[in-house]
């Protein structure tokens, strides 16, 4: 930052490892100008490139040159460039387990019904005034997660699009796990359902008729260590295919433990809903809820997943 060296060492090669890594390396005068003066962190490479995909951080190791600038730039919008896909029409798929029957191993999480849900309804069913679906009771095993879905499939007519719907939003909130090879959410009987079994359901393959639009997942879970027997079954969004269109978005980073928070549900309501109706692209936004949230909880730090090729851009649905 300026003429200040430092050097970082990072656990993987992520945007989001680089963002707290770099977060760390601010001095308290840095941290003070940015909330008074309402700033963020934004990473450059030497060729003054923006630095926001995990992509872009591999592509500087590769080159050998591995050396980031740290700039504090205004909370406003900047200009896209290229592709850019904006979606009204959106479908809204909440998870959310607040109640537990192991409540010695698994305690209840009263934020998940109180904070989280209310403000993710607030920002996409009220706000963005998309179809927001979400289970009514704080209790789900297994089974009545899976009859969940089932049931969304059919009565949103999912199969064929029947409600022409161009985006798809998942979010799962309560407790879950990160792997070697993927993630968990913990249902209220203790049992483990992988994210990509969800992830499956709306691949190219088995959900053609949602090919052609972003397919966000919000993974907003209290972590915790998931058992060794499960791990053959678990299976992530890299080194599949069929998942070109998916963006899949962590409270935080691999191998950080935090408690429930409900960070990532306020940062996210908040940004979003200041800055969509100026044409800020999602992505710009992700940037912005990694800061906000780095500067509220060192150790609470979003990560995310891309395999979109365009930015994409929110807008309100108008209503009929």
């Amino acid at each position: 930052m300026g003429e200040r060296k430092n050097l970082i060492k990072m656990k993987e090669l992520t945007f989001g490892e680089l963002l707290r890594q770099s977060h760390n390396c601010l001095e308290e005068k840095h941290l003070q100008k940015m909330r008074t003066e309402n700033l963020r962190l934004e990473l450059v490479n030497m060729k003054n490139d923006i630095i926001e995909f995990d992509e872009d951080v591999k592509r500087e190791f590769e080159s050998g040159g591995p050396l980031f600038e740290i700039n504090l730039v205004p909370f406003q919008p900047s200009i896209i460039i290229g592709k850019k896909k904006k979606i009204k029409n959106v479908l809204v798929i909440m998870i959310g387990i607040s109640e537990y029957i192991d409540n010695e191993r698994w305690p209840n999480l009263s934020g998940v019904k109180e904070d989280d849900t209310e403000n993710f309804k607030q920002l996409f069913e009220q706000e963005l005034n998309y179809t927001f679906v979400c289970n009514s009771s704080p209790k789900m095993t297994k089974e009545n997660i899976q009859n969940f879905m089932n049931q969304v499939i059919i009565d949103h007519g999912l199969r064929n699009n029947t409600n022409k719907y161009d985006g798809l939003i998942m979010i799962f909130c309560g407790y879950g796990g990160r792997g070697d090879e993927g993630d968990v959410l913990v249902t209220s009987d203790g049992k483990y359902i992988p994210i990509a079994k969800f992830q499956d359901s709306f691949d190219c393959e088995r959900m053609q008729s949602f090919e052609d639009f972003p397919k966000i997942f919000i993974i907003d879970v209290c972590h915790t260590k998931i058992a060794e027997p499960q791990k053959s079954a678990i299976r992530g969004i890299r080194g599949l295919r069929n998942y070109d269109g998916f963006l899949v978005i962590w409270s935080t980073t691999k191998g950080n433990t935090v408690g429930k928070l409900s960070l990532l549900s306020q940062c996210m309501k908040n940004i979003v809903t200041s800055t969509y109706k100026s044409g800020y692209s999602f992505n710009q936004m992700l940037q912005d809820i990694m800061t906000e949230i780095c500067n509220k909880n060192e150790w609470h730090c979003v990560e995310s997943k891309n395999a979109i090729d365009y930015y994409i851009v929110f807008q309100q649905r108008k209503s009929v």
